[in-house]
């Protein structure tokens, strides 16, 4: 009886190994993400998206017949549109490179008609070697910083001075000791240019050139915090805002 114990429980931990061997994988799946709440009471009327969530500045003083200022009005929500899921992907190597993934999305819609739904904030893939990153898919606009930002109260984080956007892009970074260099094409879709058919990403589709960016970066990191940021960066953008001049012409 023992013998026959000390088998079965042999057999029992070379199948517990083998299924664990065929369960190892080189991908893998990461969720995260928040439930947020925003409480906010404004004590005028102000300049907005987002139904007062996206606070860009208070209104002006604008008077009736009788000396009263029309926006001295204040004004509350609630909203719970900043809540968000991550989804979090890893890959076997290619190439020599760690290759990952990242879809987020959220409830902040991509106008006032569309608050609640659910947008793409980010999708995008990458492949990581020692000094080069490769990524492709829809991240944010090479002049958000992501390394330096304002951290403000509103959720605004420094707009209307603050680039906040994101795009379709594939971008390049190769990073060396504090020094980072970055080219990227981008394309237009949540955040495109406004022209006589109003917002769209048309004007620079029919360009037939993407959106180009290049950016160098110096940066430093110590224990003491004393930390140093500078950059450089230009781009080149053409638009064709229509096609025609008058009709059956081309411009």
């Amino acid at each position: 009886m023992k013998r026959h114990l000390i088998i079965l429980l042999a057999l029992l931990t070379t199948g517990i190994l083998t299924a664990q061997e065929k369960d190892e994988s080189p991908f893998g799946i990461k969720l995260s993400g928040f439930v947020k709440n925003d409480f906010f009471w404004d004590t005028r009327q102000t300049v907005a998206a987002r139904e007062g969530h996206f606070l860009l500045w208070p209104s002006p003083v604008e008077l009736d017949n009788n000396g009263n200022d029309l926006n001295g009005k204040s004004s509350f929500n609630f909203l719970a549109i900043q809540s968000r899921l991550s989804i979090g992907i890893s890959g076997p190597d290619a190439f020599g490179a760690k290759t990952s993934g990242l879809i987020e999305g959220d409830f902040f819609a991509q106008a006032n008609d569309n608050v609640n739904l659910i947008r793409l904030r980010h999708a995008i893939v990458k492949l990581n070697w020692e000094h080069l990153e490769i990524m492709a898919g829809q991240y944010w606009n090479p002049l958000f910083v992501t390394s330096c930002f304002p951290g403000t109260v509103s959720f605004n984080t420094g707009t209307p001075l603050q680039s906040f956007a994101r795009n379709p892009q594939l971008r390049l970074t190769y990073q060396s000791g504090g020094f980072s260099l970055l080219a990227a094409a981008l394309s237009q879709r949540d955040f495109s240019n406004v022209g006589a058919q109003g917002a769209t990403s048309s004007y620079l589709r029919n360009s037939a050139i993407p959106d180009m960016h290049f950016q160098v970066h110096f940066g430093t990191d110590n224990e003491e915090g004393a930390n140093i940021l500078a950059g450089a960066s230009g781009a080149y953008k053409t638009s064709v805002p229509r096609l025609t001049s008058t009709p059956g012409a081309l411009t």
